[in-house]
């Protein structure tokens, strides 16, 4: 009986866990898609010459609404893209 207890508050431990990760994982794709969306749009809507190239989606879907921030950033002042 003592082992079965143990092993469903293991269990249930266990399944906590993994639904804590899949949630912040879901977040940080989320994030990532809309700093993605935001970078084309931005391009788009306001005929903006930022370079969309490896190096600009990659900081913009590492770092979602702030890689795109980052990113405009860079091209305004003159650094990158």
């Amino acid at each position: 009986m003592l082992k079965e207890l143990i092993a469903l508050v293991i269990v249930v431990i266990l399944l906590l866990l993994f639904f804590k990760l899949v949630k912040t994982v879901i977040i940080l794709i989320i994030n990532s898609v809309l700093g993605l969306f935001a970078l084309f749009g931005f391009n788009f809507l306001f005929n903006e010459t930022i370079a969309i190239n490896v190096w600009s989606v990659l900081i913009t879907a590492v770092g979602g609404l702030i890689g795109f921030i980052i990113v405009t950033a860079a091209h305004f002042l003159g650094w990158a893209f």
